[in-house]
Protein backbone atom coordinates (compact mmCIF):
# COMPACT_ATOMS: atom_id res chain seq x y z
CA UNK A 1 0.00 0.00 0.00
CA UNK A 2 1.29 3.73 -0.63
CA UNK A 3 0.16 6.90 -0.10
CA UNK A 4 1.48 9.93 -2.14
CA UNK A 5 0.63 13.11 -3.75
CA UNK A 6 0.93 14.42 -7.04
CA UNK A 7 0.00 18.49 -8.37
CA UNK A 8 -1.70 18.65 -5.30
CA UNK A 9 -3.91 15.98 -4.74
CA UNK A 10 -3.22 12.85 -2.20
CA UNK A 11 -3.69 9.87 -3.65
CA UNK A 12 -3.87 5.84 -2.26
CA UNK A 13 -2.35 2.85 -4.46
CA UNK A 14 -3.24 -0.68 -3.22
CA UNK A 15 -3.96 -3.79 -4.65
CA UNK A 16 -7.03 -6.18 -3.64
CA UNK A 17 -6.93 -9.31 -3.04
CA UNK A 18 -3.67 -8.80 -1.30
CA UNK A 19 -0.24 -9.89 -3.37
CA UNK A 20 1.38 -9.33 -6.72
CA UNK A 21 -1.79 -11.22 -8.26
CA UNK A 22 -4.44 -8.74 -6.90
CA UNK A 23 -6.11 -5.97 -8.94
CA UNK A 24 -4.29 -2.61 -8.85
CA UNK A 25 -6.30 0.16 -7.20
CA UNK A 26 -5.25 4.21 -7.61
CA UNK A 27 -8.02 6.28 -5.77
CA UNK A 28 -7.62 9.99 -5.82
CA UNK A 29 -8.80 11.63 -2.05
CA UNK A 30 -8.02 14.97 -2.28
CA UNK A 31 -5.59 17.90 -1.20
CA UNK A 32 -5.57 16.64 2.14
CA UNK A 33 -3.48 14.64 3.31
CA UNK A 34 -5.42 13.26 6.80
CA UNK A 35 -8.29 12.41 4.68
CA UNK A 36 -5.54 9.96 2.88
CA UNK A 37 -4.30 8.91 5.90
CA UNK A 38 -8.27 8.02 6.96
CA UNK A 39 -9.22 6.23 4.00
CA UNK A 40 -5.87 4.47 3.87
CA UNK A 41 -6.94 3.06 7.59
CA UNK A 42 -9.71 2.06 6.34
CA UNK A 43 -8.65 0.16 3.00
CA UNK A 44 -6.26 -2.00 5.50
CA UNK A 45 -9.12 -2.60 8.32
CA UNK A 46 -11.62 -3.91 5.32
CA UNK A 47 -8.42 -5.93 4.04
CA UNK A 48 -7.72 -7.39 7.35
CA UNK A 49 -11.83 -8.14 7.62
CA UNK A 50 -11.38 -9.79 4.20
CA UNK A 51 -13.99 -7.57 3.09
CA UNK A 52 -13.62 -5.59 -0.63
CA UNK A 53 -11.95 -2.05 0.13
CA UNK A 54 -13.60 -0.58 -3.12
CA UNK A 55 -16.58 -0.82 -1.08
CA UNK A 56 -15.78 0.16 2.49
CA UNK A 57 -16.74 3.71 1.55
CA UNK A 58 -20.05 3.95 0.03
CA UNK A 59 -23.55 6.08 1.22
CA UNK A 60 -26.11 3.36 0.49
CA UNK A 61 -29.20 5.23 -1.06
CA UNK A 62 -32.78 3.80 -2.57
CA UNK A 63 -32.27 3.06 -6.15
CA UNK A 64 -34.84 5.25 -7.30
CA UNK A 65 -33.43 8.15 -5.51
CA UNK A 66 -30.28 7.61 -7.46
CA UNK A 67 -31.94 7.14 -10.44
CA UNK A 68 -33.66 10.64 -9.92
CA UNK A 69 -29.97 12.50 -9.20
CA UNK A 70 -28.63 10.25 -12.31
CA UNK A 71 -31.32 11.76 -14.18
CA UNK A 72 -30.73 15.22 -13.04
CA UNK A 73 -27.14 15.21 -13.52
CA UNK A 74 -26.14 13.21 -15.95
CA UNK A 75 -29.83 13.12 -18.72
CA UNK A 76 -29.15 16.42 -19.82
CA UNK A 77 -32.61 18.47 -21.62
CA UNK A 78 -30.77 18.93 -24.47
CA UNK A 79 -29.86 14.84 -25.37
CA UNK A 80 -32.04 13.70 -28.30
CA UNK A 81 -32.92 10.40 -26.15
CA UNK A 82 -33.85 12.31 -23.22
CA UNK A 83 -37.86 10.60 -23.34
CA UNK A 84 -35.84 7.75 -23.56
CA UNK A 85 -33.97 7.66 -20.40
CA UNK A 86 -36.64 8.90 -18.41
CA UNK A 87 -39.01 5.75 -19.62
CA UNK A 88 -36.35 3.68 -19.04
CA UNK A 89 -35.22 4.84 -15.47
CA UNK A 90 -39.26 5.19 -14.85
CA UNK A 91 -39.41 1.53 -15.21
CA UNK A 92 -36.04 0.73 -13.46
CA UNK A 93 -36.96 2.60 -10.30
CA UNK A 94 -40.50 0.73 -10.08
CA UNK A 95 -38.31 -2.71 -10.31
CA UNK A 96 -35.35 -2.08 -8.47
CA UNK A 97 -37.47 0.20 -5.62
CA UNK A 98 -36.16 -0.19 -2.05
CA UNK A 99 -32.89 -1.41 -3.04
CA UNK A 100 -29.58 -0.03 -2.89
CA UNK A 101 -26.94 -0.45 -5.65
CA UNK A 102 -25.03 -2.72 -3.31
CA UNK A 103 -27.64 -5.13 -3.27
CA UNK A 104 -28.55 -5.53 -7.33
CA UNK A 105 -26.71 -8.39 -8.34
CA UNK A 106 -26.13 -9.44 -12.25
CA UNK A 107 -29.02 -12.30 -11.61
CA UNK A 108 -31.50 -9.51 -10.71
CA UNK A 109 -30.72 -7.51 -13.99
CA UNK A 110 -30.93 -10.35 -15.88
CA UNK A 111 -34.33 -10.96 -13.86
CA UNK A 112 -35.72 -7.83 -15.01
CA UNK A 113 -34.34 -8.38 -18.66
CA UNK A 114 -36.82 -11.59 -19.00
CA UNK A 115 -39.50 -10.70 -16.84
CA UNK A 116 -39.54 -7.32 -19.74
CA UNK A 117 -39.64 -9.53 -22.69
CA UNK A 118 -41.47 -12.31 -20.39
CA UNK A 119 -44.68 -10.50 -19.08
CA UNK A 120 -44.35 -6.79 -21.11
CA UNK A 121 -44.06 -8.52 -24.53
CA UNK A 122 -41.11 -5.99 -25.57
CA UNK A 123 -38.77 -6.82 -28.30
CA UNK A 124 -35.35 -7.50 -27.44
CA UNK A 125 -33.75 -3.77 -29.12
CA UNK A 126 -36.28 -2.31 -26.16
CA UNK A 127 -34.86 -4.26 -23.24
CA UNK A 128 -31.14 -4.20 -24.83
CA UNK A 129 -31.16 0.17 -24.55
CA UNK A 130 -32.86 0.05 -20.90
CA UNK A 131 -30.08 -2.85 -19.48
CA UNK A 132 -27.77 -0.30 -21.35
CA UNK A 133 -29.25 3.18 -19.32
CA UNK A 134 -28.51 0.72 -16.03
CA UNK A 135 -25.27 0.49 -17.26
CA UNK A 136 -24.38 4.06 -17.47
CA UNK A 137 -26.12 4.82 -13.89
CA UNK A 138 -23.95 2.23 -12.19
CA UNK A 139 -20.51 3.64 -14.22
CA UNK A 140 -21.61 7.29 -13.37
CA UNK A 141 -22.57 6.08 -9.70
CA UNK A 142 -19.00 4.73 -9.41
CA UNK A 143 -17.11 7.55 -10.95
CA UNK A 144 -18.81 10.41 -9.73
CA UNK A 145 -20.59 9.51 -6.54
CA UNK A 146 -20.34 7.75 -3.17
CA UNK A 147 -23.85 5.59 -4.03
CA UNK A 148 -21.64 2.57 -5.57
CA UNK A 149 -17.76 0.86 -5.47
CA UNK A 150 -16.95 -1.98 -7.57
CA UNK A 151 -18.13 -4.03 -10.67
CA UNK A 152 -20.67 -2.98 -12.86
CA UNK A 153 -23.14 -5.82 -12.36
CA UNK A 154 -24.78 -5.05 -16.00
CA UNK A 155 -21.72 -6.12 -17.66
CA UNK A 156 -22.24 -9.32 -16.60
CA UNK A 157 -25.16 -9.91 -18.23
CA UNK A 158 -25.18 -10.10 -21.96
CA UNK A 159 -27.49 -8.33 -24.71
CA UNK A 160 -30.99 -9.71 -25.96
CA UNK A 161 -29.95 -11.20 -30.25
CA UNK A 162 -31.69 -9.02 -32.63
CA UNK A 163 -33.97 -10.19 -35.24
CA UNK A 164 -32.89 -7.68 -38.84
CA UNK A 165 -35.90 -5.23 -38.90
CA UNK A 166 -38.08 -5.18 -41.60
CA UNK A 167 -37.83 -2.43 -43.81
CA UNK A 168 -41.39 -1.38 -44.80
CA UNK A 169 -41.10 1.54 -47.10
CA UNK A 170 -43.66 3.18 -49.43
CA UNK A 171 -44.94 2.47 -52.75
CA UNK A 172 -45.14 5.65 -55.45
CA UNK A 173 -49.03 5.40 -55.12
CA UNK A 174 -49.09 4.54 -51.24
CA UNK A 175 -46.57 7.70 -50.84
CA UNK A 176 -49.12 9.96 -53.09
CA UNK A 177 -52.24 8.60 -50.70
CA UNK A 178 -50.30 9.78 -47.80
CA UNK A 179 -49.32 13.04 -49.27
CA UNK A 180 -52.85 13.96 -50.19
CA UNK A 181 -54.38 12.97 -46.74
CA UNK A 182 -51.81 15.04 -45.27
CA UNK A 183 -53.19 18.21 -43.66
CA UNK A 184 -51.06 21.53 -45.14
CA UNK A 185 -48.72 22.16 -42.55
CA UNK A 186 -47.42 17.98 -42.57
CA UNK A 187 -47.79 18.11 -46.21
CA UNK A 188 -44.45 19.43 -46.99
CA UNK A 189 -42.68 17.87 -44.06
CA UNK A 190 -44.00 14.30 -45.86
CA UNK A 191 -42.56 15.19 -49.01
CA UNK A 192 -39.06 16.27 -47.21
CA UNK A 193 -38.69 13.25 -45.18
CA UNK A 194 -39.38 11.41 -49.22
CA UNK A 195 -36.82 13.09 -50.13
CA UNK A 196 -33.97 13.49 -48.08
CA UNK A 197 -34.26 10.53 -45.60
CA UNK A 198 -33.97 12.66 -42.36
CA UNK A 199 -35.50 11.48 -38.97
CA UNK A 200 -38.59 13.06 -38.03
CA UNK A 201 -36.44 15.31 -35.11
CA UNK A 202 -33.93 16.05 -38.03
CA UNK A 203 -36.67 17.23 -40.13
CA UNK A 204 -38.23 19.19 -38.18
CA UNK A 205 -35.00 21.09 -36.60
CA UNK A 206 -34.16 22.33 -40.10
CA UNK A 207 -33.56 26.38 -40.17
CA UNK A 208 -33.50 27.91 -43.40
CA UNK A 209 -29.37 29.09 -42.99
CA UNK A 210 -29.48 24.87 -42.94
CA UNK A 211 -30.96 25.24 -46.85
CA UNK A 212 -28.66 26.38 -49.92
CA UNK A 213 -31.52 26.58 -52.73
CA UNK A 214 -28.91 27.97 -55.07
CA UNK A 215 -26.42 25.01 -54.82
CA UNK A 216 -29.89 22.73 -54.13
CA UNK A 217 -28.30 21.38 -50.83
CA UNK A 218 -29.93 20.50 -47.28
CA UNK A 219 -27.45 20.38 -44.51
CA UNK A 220 -28.58 18.07 -41.53
CA UNK A 221 -26.15 19.43 -38.94
CA UNK A 222 -24.48 17.77 -36.37
CA UNK A 223 -26.37 18.85 -33.01
CA UNK A 224 -29.58 17.44 -34.86
CA UNK A 225 -28.51 14.60 -36.47
CA UNK A 226 -28.80 10.78 -34.59
CA UNK A 227 -24.95 9.84 -35.65
CA UNK A 228 -23.43 13.74 -34.53
CA UNK A 229 -21.95 14.11 -37.87
CA UNK A 230 -23.16 16.65 -40.29
CA UNK A 231 -24.30 15.17 -43.86
CA UNK A 232 -25.77 16.87 -46.97
CA UNK A 233 -28.23 15.55 -49.39
CA UNK A 234 -29.06 17.37 -52.75
CA UNK A 235 -32.29 18.89 -53.20
CA UNK A 236 -34.14 17.59 -56.42
CA UNK A 237 -37.09 18.95 -57.96
CA UNK A 238 -39.26 17.71 -55.86
CA UNK A 239 -38.47 19.28 -52.88
CA UNK A 240 -37.19 22.61 -54.24
CA UNK A 241 -40.59 22.94 -55.01
CA UNK A 242 -41.68 22.69 -51.77
CA UNK A 243 -39.09 24.32 -50.56
CA UNK A 244 -39.20 27.65 -52.57
CA UNK A 245 -43.10 27.42 -51.34
CA UNK A 246 -42.28 27.63 -48.27
CA UNK A 247 -40.16 30.34 -48.24
CA UNK A 248 -42.95 32.84 -49.71
CA UNK A 249 -44.13 31.78 -45.37
CA UNK A 250 -43.07 33.91 -42.69
CA UNK A 251 -41.21 32.11 -40.24
CA UNK A 252 -40.38 32.67 -36.30
CA UNK A 253 -37.11 31.46 -35.36
CA UNK A 254 -35.63 30.69 -39.08
CA UNK A 255 -37.51 27.03 -38.52
CA UNK A 256 -38.58 25.77 -42.46
CA UNK A 257 -41.48 23.96 -40.98
CA UNK A 258 -44.08 25.50 -38.66
CA UNK A 259 -47.32 26.06 -37.79
CA UNK A 260 -49.01 29.57 -37.22
CA UNK A 261 -45.86 30.87 -37.25
CA UNK A 262 -44.39 28.67 -34.92
CA UNK A 263 -41.86 25.91 -34.95
CA UNK A 264 -43.70 21.91 -35.00
CA UNK A 265 -42.05 20.21 -32.44
CA UNK A 266 -43.85 16.52 -33.20
CA UNK A 267 -46.67 15.67 -35.31
CA UNK A 268 -47.33 12.47 -34.77
CA UNK A 269 -50.63 12.91 -33.90
CA UNK A 270 -51.44 14.43 -37.75
CA UNK A 271 -49.03 11.56 -39.31
CA UNK A 272 -51.71 9.17 -37.62
CA UNK A 273 -54.84 10.86 -38.97
CA UNK A 274 -53.05 10.94 -42.41
CA UNK A 275 -51.87 7.31 -42.50
CA UNK A 276 -55.48 5.75 -41.52
CA UNK A 277 -57.16 8.25 -43.75
CA UNK A 278 -54.79 6.88 -46.43
CA UNK A 279 -56.00 3.66 -45.78
CA UNK A 280 -52.00 2.29 -44.37
CA UNK A 281 -52.49 0.17 -41.66
CA UNK A 282 -51.46 1.07 -38.33
CA UNK A 283 -48.16 -0.04 -37.06
CA UNK A 284 -47.00 -1.27 -40.40
CA UNK A 285 -46.58 2.69 -41.34
CA UNK A 286 -45.05 5.31 -38.94
CA UNK A 287 -42.80 8.34 -40.24
CA UNK A 288 -39.51 6.30 -40.01
CA UNK A 289 -41.00 4.91 -43.41
CA UNK A 290 -40.48 7.84 -44.48
CA UNK A 291 -36.42 7.10 -44.48
CA UNK A 292 -36.92 3.92 -45.62
CA UNK A 293 -38.85 4.83 -48.76
CA UNK A 294 -35.80 7.39 -49.54
CA UNK A 295 -33.33 4.35 -49.08
CA UNK A 296 -35.82 2.15 -51.38
CA UNK A 297 -36.35 4.65 -54.04
CA UNK A 298 -32.79 5.08 -54.22
CA UNK A 299 -31.69 1.86 -54.63
CA UNK A 300 -34.45 1.28 -57.10
CA UNK A 301 -33.69 3.66 -59.52
CA UNK A 302 -30.16 2.61 -59.58
CA UNK A 303 -28.15 4.87 -57.08
CA UNK A 304 -24.95 3.37 -55.50
CA UNK A 305 -25.02 1.70 -52.15
CA UNK A 306 -21.72 4.24 -50.92
CA UNK A 307 -23.36 7.10 -52.22
CA UNK A 308 -26.65 6.22 -49.90
CA UNK A 309 -24.64 5.69 -46.55
CA UNK A 310 -23.43 9.13 -46.99
CA UNK A 311 -27.09 10.72 -47.27
CA UNK A 312 -28.43 8.18 -44.84
CA UNK A 313 -25.54 8.98 -42.22
CA UNK A 314 -24.78 5.13 -41.52
CA UNK A 315 -21.71 4.62 -39.37
CA UNK A 316 -21.11 1.32 -41.33
CA UNK A 317 -21.86 -0.11 -44.69
CA UNK A 318 -23.27 -3.16 -43.10
CA UNK A 319 -26.49 -0.97 -42.09
CA UNK A 320 -26.66 0.90 -45.73
CA UNK A 321 -26.69 -2.77 -47.51
CA UNK A 322 -29.94 -3.62 -46.31
CA UNK A 323 -31.47 -2.03 -49.09
CA UNK A 324 -28.76 -3.14 -51.86
CA UNK A 325 -30.91 -5.76 -52.92
CA UNK A 326 -33.46 -3.52 -54.27
CA UNK A 327 -31.16 -2.26 -57.04
CA UNK A 328 -31.83 -3.50 -60.43
CA UNK A 329 -28.14 -3.39 -61.37
CA UNK A 330 -26.81 -5.12 -58.65
CA UNK A 331 -29.23 -8.46 -59.71
CA UNK A 332 -28.24 -7.84 -62.90
CA UNK A 333 -24.63 -7.76 -61.98
CA UNK A 334 -25.16 -10.90 -60.89
CA UNK A 335 -26.00 -12.65 -63.62
CA UNK A 336 -22.22 -12.85 -64.37
CA UNK A 337 -21.78 -15.55 -61.22
CA UNK A 338 -24.27 -17.93 -62.23
CA UNK A 339 -23.74 -21.28 -64.24
CA UNK A 340 -21.00 -23.77 -64.62
CA UNK A 341 -17.53 -22.04 -64.55
CA UNK A 342 -15.63 -21.78 -67.81
CA UNK A 343 -13.73 -24.77 -69.20
CA UNK A 344 -10.17 -23.36 -67.89
CA UNK A 345 -12.07 -23.01 -64.89
CA UNK A 346 -13.55 -26.62 -64.73
CA UNK A 347 -9.91 -28.03 -65.84
CA UNK A 348 -8.15 -26.57 -62.56
CA UNK A 349 -11.03 -27.67 -60.30
CA UNK A 350 -10.33 -31.25 -61.75
CA UNK A 351 -6.72 -31.57 -61.40
CA UNK A 352 -7.10 -30.04 -57.97
CA UNK A 353 -9.38 -32.56 -56.91
CA UNK A 354 -7.06 -35.50 -58.65
CA UNK A 355 -7.42 -37.70 -60.85
CA UNK A 356 -9.72 -40.24 -59.46
CA UNK A 357 -12.50 -36.92 -58.63
CA UNK A 358 -16.25 -37.54 -59.76
CA UNK A 359 -16.97 -34.49 -62.19
CA UNK A 360 -19.83 -32.13 -60.62
CA UNK A 361 -22.81 -30.89 -62.62
CA UNK A 362 -21.20 -27.45 -63.34
CA UNK A 363 -18.27 -29.03 -64.81
CA UNK A 364 -19.83 -30.62 -67.84
CA UNK A 365 -17.42 -30.30 -71.06
CA UNK A 366 -17.72 -27.09 -73.49
CA UNK A 367 -19.32 -29.11 -75.91
CA UNK A 368 -22.36 -30.09 -73.27
CA UNK A 369 -22.77 -26.59 -72.45
CA UNK A 370 -23.21 -24.90 -75.63
CA UNK A 371 -26.13 -27.67 -76.43
CA UNK A 372 -27.78 -26.32 -74.01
Amino acid sequence: MALWQHKGNWFIDYRFPPGAKGKRVQEKIGPHKKDATVRLGQIEQAIREGRNPMLARIAPAPFEYVAKEFMEKYVKPQRRDVKTFKYSLRLLSEYFKGKTLQQITPRMVDDFVASRIEQDGVQPGTTNRQRAHLQKLFNWARKKTDYYRGENPVEAVERQDEAPGRIRFLTPAEADALVAAAPDHLRPIILCALHTGGRRGEVLALKWEHIDLENRVVTFVRENTKSGKQREIPINDVLLAVLKERRKVMHIGGYVFTRRGKRLHDVRTAFETAREDAGLKKGDVVFHSLRHTFASWFMINGGDIYRLQKFMGHSTLALTQRYAHLSPKFLRDGVQYIGAPPASTGDRLETSAGSGATKSAGQRPPEDRASH
